[in-house]
This record gives C-alpha cells, structure tokens and sequence, in this order.
C-alpha cells in the first residue's frame, strides 16, 4: 500500500537522529541529518517534528523509528 501520511508521536522522541540519518542518505546519498527532509528539534520532554516540503512521505523515516515516534499511515487506513 501507498502511505499517505506519516502520524508522529514526539514526545516518543529521544533525539536518536536516525530518521534524519536514513532521509538524507536515500535523498542526498550522505548521512547528514541537517540534509533530511524530516526536521528534529529534541527538547527535554519530546520534540518537535517537522517535514520540508520536500517530503515524498515515503516512509522510510517511519520504518527505521525504534521508538515508535512515526507511524505511517496508509492510502485506504485510518
């Protein structure tokens, strides 16, 4: 199935970058999280949780999250 959104959770969010990590190397074939097209701003207590409008919501970000902070939703889902 085609995922239409990604539902994030951020006070799930441990500031791991990992998201950030696996985006910028699919789209910019380097590991630099300030290259991804999800945006992290980790705080004490969760974070804030972002997309570029570059975003293809492709769900990679979702697939490699060990904290469960992004979930992908998909065409036909909730």
């Amino acid at each position: 199935m085609k995922v239409k959104d990604i539902r994030v959770y951020p006070s799930r969010c441990v500031g791991c970058l990992l998201c950030q990590m696996i985006c910028s190397m699919t789209y910019e074939k380097e590991f630099r999280p300030s290259r991804a097209r999800i945006l992290i701003d980790h705080m004490d207590v969760g974070s804030v949780i972002g997309f570029t409008e570059d975003c293809t919501k492709c769900g990679f970000c979702a697939d490699y999250c060990m904290y469960g902070v992004l979930e992908k939703v998909e065409e036909g889902g909730e």
